[in-house]
């Protein structure tokens, strides 16, 4: 059995996501525990909040994933990224001697386990359509996000309900998705590979998505597990979504979004998906011990200086 080691420093149940909460998947124990001082792999998926960190690992299978596009993402110094030996990343803008351009696997937010999703029998679907959106509005994706969602509440009535936090907070998204035959989709940014549980949430509840988003999502899934609609569009996007509604498209496609869901269980999860990229790299019998910093840590000293410098500026003149 390989041992992965993952440092992700986020409270949640990710291991649900292992057949019978096992954290084993093929021949892989993955294994979230900052006591162990030896791998096969080292997988950090978090951002700024990493701790320094030694182990024992070949410095090749050191992998880092941050978890957000450009736009919401942290900014890492070239320094912090040349401590791994790869990087799995939706941004084109981080440079990399062995960097994958590839969907960030991001967790499911549906409080289900993946035994209760792949044996899943269809919810009772008794409601029409839904959308979530929180009310934050930090960048301008987020903003455009909250304008569309504001005339399209306005446009269908009651026919659309809508759930977020700051506007109708709710427990588990499972609860705002799995009764319904259709939901509105939306990224907070739109560029290759970012593709994250608002729409693979809308999947595994085998609810169709009015999707806007990952300009590239048809070589990631199945194309009819989906309808685009275009935010910057209202008038054109409020005609798809009528027209579907209209057509029954939520029947029609049924049986290929439970396919797809089975498929992408197996394929898009972050452990099926850390796997195939794992296979492609060896394990050596001798392990070299890796230290991980934070960005502080390696830049401490730098802005240190760069803050005397601005004092010493402040106080000669």
């Amino acid at each position: 059995m390989k041992i992965v080691k993952l440092t992700f420093n986020y409270d949640w149940p990710l291991f649900r996501q292992t057949p019978n909460f096992s954290q084993v998947w093929g021949g892989y124990k993955f294994v979230i525990d900052d006591t162990i001082k030896e791998c096969d792999f080292w997988i950090v998926y978090t951002d700024y909040k990493i701790k320094t960190e030694i182990v024992k690992c070949d410095p090749e299978n050191v992998i880092f994933i941050p978890g957000e596009c450009y736009n919401t993402s942290p900014k890492f110094t070239q320094k912090f990224l040349d401590q791994f030996g790869t990087i799995i990343t939706v941004q084109k803008e981080i440079k990399h001697k062995n960097v994958i351009y590839s969907h960030n696997a991001n967790p499911w937010f549906i409080g289900k386990s993946f035994d209760e999703l792949k044996s899943l029998e269809t919810p009772n679907k008794t409601k029409l359509i839904s959308v979530i959106s929180s009310n934050k509005a930090f960048t301008e994706g987020h903003r455009k996000r909250v304008d569309f969602v504001k005339k399209l509440k306005e446009y269908f009535g009651d026919q659309l309900d809508v759930y977020g936090r700051g506007i109708t907070d709710f427990e588990d998204k499972w609860d705002v998705l799995a009764n319904y035959k259709y939901s509105i989709a939306i990224e907070n940014d739109y560029c290759d590979d970012w593709v994250t549980e608002k729409f693979f949430d809308c999947l595994y509840t085998h609810t169709l998505p009015f999707y806007y988003g990952c300009p590239n999502l048809e070589s990631i899934v199945n194309k009819e597990s989906f309808i685009r609609i275009n935010i910057d569009d209202f008038e054109s996007s409020v005609k798809i979504i009528e027209d579907a509604i209209e057509q029954d498209e939520f029947e029609k496609r049924l049986e290929l979004l439970k396919k797809e869901s089975i498929e992408s269980l197996h394929r898009d999860n972050l452990f099926p998906f850390l796997i195939k990229i794992l296979e492609k790299k060896s394990i050596l019998s001798k392990k070299d011990v890796v230290k991980i910093r934070s960005e502080f840590e390696i830049n401490k000293r730098s802005v240190l200086i760069r803050f005397l410098s601005k004092v010493k500026r402040v106080l000669v003149r």
